[in-house]
């Protein structure tokens, strides 16, 4: 039987439960899955544009993964700490997160922790895509947002992990939807570069960074109870 909880949050989904064949039965392991959102039309601004995203990247600098029974007795709690690049189009994460094991048992709190990179003047999110305007006029844009959120979600609630089982977390960038809300509707205001691109970071359209900073913001942390 597969278990699957879907949650839009920076967009971040998870979780996915899913039984398959192991080498080892005494075991289980988690996954780390990356999706990413990169077209979308029906911005708030007007239901004839749209918006696509066609290459880029976002950097991790830390994943954290924790699970607490009501004794602690078992407990799985491992933190990735590096410079981790999710290419936005191959959704292919460089270093290769790997499966990690998991003791089964069970459990009642999950809570999983991505951090973005802050450790330098380096953009954290830094994509190219293109914006069409309600007339079909297509416009460059690029993000280039040096942002250091914490985003989280965590879930209360009784899970059994079994042996044999691989457990996907499921985490889904979704850049479209930080554009369905204020910040579509300056992007017809929006001045260009000498490239003609509409370039959104802290010095250049920083009215629609504000936006996108503020729309990634509120998503940084949900709590679920099963």
């Amino acid at each position: 039987m597969t278990q699957k909880l879907i949650l839009a949050i920076f967009s971040i989904a998870l979780l996915l439960f899913t039984a398959c064949e192991k080498d080892d039965p005494e075991k289980a392991t988690l996954q780390l899955e990356f999706e990413t959102v990169t077209i979308g039309s029906n911005l708030k601004s007007t239901a004839a544009s749209s918006i696509e995203f066609t290459s880029g990247h976002i950097i991790l600098e830390e994943v954290e993964f924790e699970t607490e029974t009501a004794t602690d007795s078992i407990a799985v709690d491992f933190e990735i700490e590096s410079y981790i690049t999710i290419d936005i189009i191959t959704r292919e994460t460089t270093p290769d997160l790997s499966a990690v094991e998991i003791v089964p048992g069970k459990y009642e709190e999950i809570e999983i922790e991505l951090e973005l990179w802050d450790e330098t003047d380096e953009p954290s999110i830094d994509m190219d895509g293109v914006w069409i305007d309600e007339e079909g006029t297509e416009h460059p844009i690029k993000l280039l947002l040096p942002l250091g959120q914490s985003f989280s979600l965590e879930m209360e609630g009784d899970f059994t992990i079994e042996e044999n089982t691989s457990m996907i977390a499921q985490i889904t960038f979704d850049p479209v939807e930080w554009f369905a809300g204020e910040a579509s509707e300056l992007l017809p205001s929006a001045t260009k570069d000498d490239e003609g691109v509409i370039v959104i970071s802290p010095n250049q359209n920083a009215d629609i960074y504000d936006k996108l900073e503020d729309a990634i913001d509120r998503t940084s942390e949900v709590e679920i109870e099963m």
